[in-house]
C-alpha cells in the first residue's frame, strides 16, 4: 500500500511498510503545531502502526513542551522513530533530548537516510499478502 498527503507543516507517505514524514521549513515547532501534526498523522495512518522516518532537517528549533509531547502522547501509531537530522552537533543535542525525554517507543537519530532505513527494517511488521 502506498499513499501520500501534504499539509501546511509536513509531507507524509507510506512506502514499503514505512511511514515517512518530511517537515517543511519551520523556525519553531510549537506545542500547537506539534498537536496539529500528530492529529493529521494519526488520521492519515487509519489506525495502523508503522516504523517511522521523521525528516526534521528543515525544523530550526522545537519548544520543550512540543518535544515532550512528541516523545510521549505524540508517539501514537509509531512502532519506532528514526529522526533524520543534518549535523553531528544536532545529533548530539538530539541524543541528549532522547535520554532526558525517554520516548515511549524506540527512537534513534541519524544523519544518513539509508542507515535510518536499515535500522527501521528491524521494526518492520510482516505484510499480509
Amino acid at each position: 500500500m502506498e499513499k501520500d498527503k501534504s499539509t501546511a507543516y509536513v509531507d507524509m507517505r507510506v512506502e514499503d511498510g514505512v511511514f515517512h514524514m518530511v517537515y517543511k521549513p519551520l523556525d519553531l515547532l510549537t506545542i500547537e503545531i506539534a498537536r496539529e501534526i500528530v492529529r493529521e498523522r494519526v488520521a492519515f495512518k487509519d489506525g495502523i502502526s508503522y516504523p517511522s522516518l521523521f525528516d526534521i532537517r528543515e525544523v530550526k528549533s522545537t519548544s520543550k513542551d512540543a518535544r515532550d509531547f512528541m516523545a510521549n502522547e505524540g508517539n501514537d501509531l509509531v512502532i519506532a522513530s528514526a529522526l533524520l537530522i543534518n549535523s553531528s552537533v544536532t545529533k548530539m543535542i538530539g541524543n541528549f533530548f532522547i535520554s532526558v525525554s525517554k520516548p515511549k517507543n524506540p527512537t534513534k537519530i541519524f544523519t544518513d537516510q539509508p542507515k535510518a532505513m536499515e535500522w527501521l527494517d528491524f521494526y518492520m511488521v510482516p505484510q499480509e499478502s
